[in-house]
C-alpha cells in the first residue's frame, strides 16, 4: 500500500514540476526572445527525459540527482534574468556515482526556495546547494541556502492571497517523506532555520551504495 501511494505522490509531482518549468519558457516567448526561449525549451527537454526515466526508479546516484538539479536552477533562472545566482556543489565528486538516494528528493526544496523565498524578492537573489558526504557514518547532508525574503513573509504573503494556502511540492514531499521513512531504521530528516537574511534547509539522508 505505502509503495502504491509512493507512485502515486511521484506521478503527481512530475505534471507539477513541468508545468511550473514550461511557464518559465512561456515568459521567454512572450517577451519575444525566441532565441533563448527555443535554448531553454531544448534543456527542458532533456530535463523531461531524465525525470521522466528517474521516475520509475526506487533510487537514483547522487551524480543523477545533481546533473537534474543543476538543469532545473538553470530554468528557474529565466524569470530573473542576471539578478538570479546559483551553486550546486558536493565534498566528494568520487562517490557521487555510488551513493545511492530516492529521485527528486531534493527539488522540491530548491522550488520552495526560488518561489517562496526569492520571487519577491528585489535585487540579487542566489541559491545555494551543498551536499557533504560523511562516509564513516553513511550520511549524506544536503543544506539549501536561500537570500530570500523568509519564511515568516512568505507566510504573510500567501496568506493575503489565500487563506490555507499550502504548495502543492511542499505537501506532497511531506508525505512522501513520511511513506519512505516507514521502510528505513534510520529515517530521512528534514531541518528549516532563519537566517538573518533568507532561509536555510538542512536534509539528512542515510544511504546506501550502487
Amino acid at each position: 500500500r505505502a509503495d502504491s501511494e509512493l507512485k502515486a505522490i511521484k506521478a503527481q509531482m512530475n505534471p507539477h514540476f513541468i508545468f511550473n518549468a514550461l511557464n518559465s519558457i512561456q515568459e521567454m516567448f512572450f517577451i519575444g526572445d525566441k532565441r533563448l526561449a527555443n535554448e531553454h525549451l531544448g534543456k527542458f527537454s532533456q530535463l523531461t527525459r531524465q525525470i521522466l526515466k528517474a521516475s520509475g526508479k526506487q533510487f537514483i546516484t547522487l551524480a543523477e540527482e545533481i546533473d537534474m538539479l543543476q538543469k532545473y536552477l538553470e530554468l528557474e533562472g529565466l524569470r530573473f534574468e542576471n539578478d538570479f545566482t546559483f551553486s550546486v556543489t558536493v565534498n566528494d565528486d568520487n562517490t557521487a556515482d555510488y551513493i545511492q538516494l530516492p529521485p527528486m528528493l531534493i527539488q522540491p526544496y530548491v522550488e520552495n526556495a526560488i518561489r517562496h523565498g526569492l520571487l519577491h524578492k528585489q535585487g540579487e537573489k542566489n541559491v545555494r546547494v551543498s551536499f557533504m558526504f560523511d562516509e564513516p557514518n553513511r550520511l549524506l547532508q544536503c543544506v539549501i541556502t536561500d537570500n530570500g525574503i523568509g519564511r515568516a513573509a512568505s507566510a504573510e504573503i500567501n496568506k493575503g492571497r489565500k487563506q490555507l494556502h499550502e504548495s502543492f511540492s511542499t505537501s506532497a514531499n511531506a508525505r512522501r517523506l513520511d511513506l519512505l521513512n516507514q521502510h528505513r531504521n534510520d529515517k530521512i530528516g528534514v531541518q528549516y532555520d532563519d537566517l538573518d537574511n533568507g532561509t536555510k534547509v538542512a536534509i539528512l539522508i542515510p544511504v546506501s551504495y550502487d
